[in-house]
């Protein structure tokens, strides 16, 4: 790559900061197996530790893949088959509240077309899941809901917002998916990421929570104000964002956004992707598997629905967005890149065709600038 373009990279990350638009983030990239880049501003430093948010769910994907391969997950199996409470489901429409003519598949869990949806205040299915998730979380702390698989059946009770496989939305599949997992494995989610995953790839410090003895290395949280500055996040922020106690377990492991890591430990998750499911010998997925996972997923209805800004020009599948039309994404990338984002800004892509990796650390409750993640897209593909 040419390390004069690439030093561009240094100017806009160092603008960024000199206008108090980021205070603390990490950029590093690869490429042909090498590290072209690092770097490292403001108030974090190399090892620090992020809450990665969605960026778990491609996890979640390649643990239910690595299951998928020894035969033991059918996708086409019903989510009731693992958590009986999905037998019976019912969905929000216009036309008001109606049971679900469609069974959810495991297939519409890591495509997100099976109508579960975050919590929120939009919509009747939203709301509903807001009142579910509020239930579950307080019924935890009193003792009501003793197990993480109780949590994930407690989730049944919101309602769709629209009917399996007829459309597409964000939401908690990838923690219901974990679920699946967990009672194919009968072992918790941390236990089989640690020894499928972690463990293989050396992610040493990609966890649920942080261990106290790296509590120095969490990376600050900040929210960003009216002005578009940033300042230190406040305790009402890092609640919304369950963020408020790290180095505690939390009150369900969660598959969709659950996870802390660093940018060192997801490169190596990354590495393995781009290497199709191999990392220093060791395979976590065969190559087939891995090229199914990283295909467009969803069908032209489902695709219309995909509206976000950063999702101009991409499909998606397995927890993974997929460029598919270049121009339509005003990108100078690849065809077939791939990659995932998070709440709180974190983001990363690999590139196949460049045999290319990039890794964004930040923690801003408003997520990431796409105008800035573009600006940094440019120069690194421009220098190529």
């Amino acid at each position: 790559m040419n390390q004069k373009k690439l030093k561009l990279l240094d100017s806009i990350l160092e603008s960024q900061k000199e206008s108090e638009k980021l205070l603390g983030a990490s950029l590093r990239i690869e490429h042909k197996g090498k590290k072209v880049y690092e770097n490292v501003i403001g108030t974090d430093r190399k090892d620090s530790i992020y809450k990665i948010f969605s960026m778990t769910a491609p996890v979640t994907a390649v643990a239910a893949m690595i299951l998928y391969e020894r035969g033991q997950l059918d996708l086409m199996r019903k989510v009731s088959d693992y958590l009986p409470s999905f037998k019976e489901m019912y969905v929000a429409s216009p036309d008001g509240i109606h049971k679900a003519e469609k069974p959810i598949t495991i297939h519409n869990l890591l495509n997100m077309t099976s109508g579960i949806v975050f919590p929120g205040d939009y919509g009747e299915a939203a709301r509903s899941m807001t009142r579910v998730y509020r239930e579950a979380k307080t019924q935890v702390g009193s003792g009501i809901l003793k197990t993480d698989l109780e949590v994930f059946n407690k989730m049944a009770e919101g309602y769709l917002a629209f009917e399996p496989d007829n459309g597409f939305k964000f939401g908690l599949s990838a923690d219901i998916l974990g679920g699946v997992i967990e009672v194919i494995t009968g072992q918790s989610l941390s236990e089989f990421y640690k020894k499928e995953i972690f463990t293989p790839l050396n992610m040493e410090d990609t966890a649920f929570y942080i261990d106290d003895a790296n509590s120095l290395r969490q990376a600050v949280l900040y929210r960003r104000k009216k002005d578009g500055t940033l300042k230190r996040a406040e305790v009402d922020v890092k609640q919304r964002m369950e963020m408020e106690d790290p180095f505690r377990k939390p009150w369900y492991e969660s598959g969709g956004y659950g996870l802390y890591s660093t940018v060192e430990d997801y490169t190596h998750f990354s590495k393995m992707l781009l290497n199709k499911g191999s990392y220093n010998g060791k395979e976590i997925l065969g190559r087939k598997t891995f090229e199914f996972m990283t295909t467009n997923q969803l069908n032209d209805l489902q695709l219309s629905q995909l509206k976000l800004e950063n999702y101009l020009g991409y499909g998606f599948g397995n927890y993974f967005r997929i460029l598919m039309n270049p121009a339509a994404a005003s990108s100078n990338g690849s065809k077939g890149e791939f990659g995932f984002d998070g709440a709180a800004g974190t983001y990363f892509l690999v590139d196949p065709t460049e045999e290319l990796i990039i890794v964004y650390m930040q923690q801003i409750d408003t997520g990431c600038d796409y105008s800035f993640i573009r600006s940094l897209k440019q120069i690194i593909y421009g220098s190529i």
